[in-house]
């Protein structure tokens, strides 16, 4: 069965799973058990994602295997946190939520044609420096490490594309 990557609306069907799958996620990613609920909760808490369903710069795009949800990350068009980033219209990929490397691929795929349909010019990505896979991901789909200042509890490294 093929893997396809579509947003999602926030319904709470959907919100359940996701809150639960960025635990496991963040339990597994994260050494000590109080970071991985804490990200959880500040990321992808009932709370936050009923926040972002009425917040229009934030969507959620997801892979599907068939009709079911695998991983998925926020895209986030806000000027605000894509300022000073050296590019007219940059696009943020940040709280990504994956089980496999195959899913990142689809992500990343879809997530840079959306950004080209949009004309941004620059994908940039959030990722925890514990989170080698990830890196690794981007590494290899061309995306080059920058400098970027951010106060979080754990360490992130910031990786950006620019688009043609």
């Amino acid at each position: 069965m093929s893997k396809t990557a579509r947003f999602v609306v926030i319904i709470n069907d959907n919100v359940f799973w996701m809150e639960n799958q960025a635990l496991q996620f963040y339990e597994r990613l994260f050494e000590q058990k109080d970071a991985a609920v804490q990200t959880a909760e500040e990321r992808f808490s009932q709370k936050e994602l009923f926040r972002i369903q009425n917040d229009f710069s934030i969507e959620i795009l997801m892979v599907y295997e068939g009709e079911n949800p695998q991983s998925f990350l926020k895209l986030d068009s806000s000027r605000l946190s894509n300022e000073n980033l050296e590019a007219e219209k940059a696009i943020c990929l940040k709280d990504i939520i994956y089980f496999n490397e195959e899913d990142l691929a689809v992500l990343f795929k879809r997530a840079e044609e959306i950004a080209s349909q949009r004309k941004h010019d620059l994908i940039w990505v959030k990722a925890f420096a514990v989170d080698e896979v990830l890196i690794k991901t981007l590494k290899a789909l061309d995306y080059k490490e920058f400098e970027f200042q951010e106060n979080t509890i754990e360490k992130q490294i910031y990786f950006k594309k620019k688009l043609h």
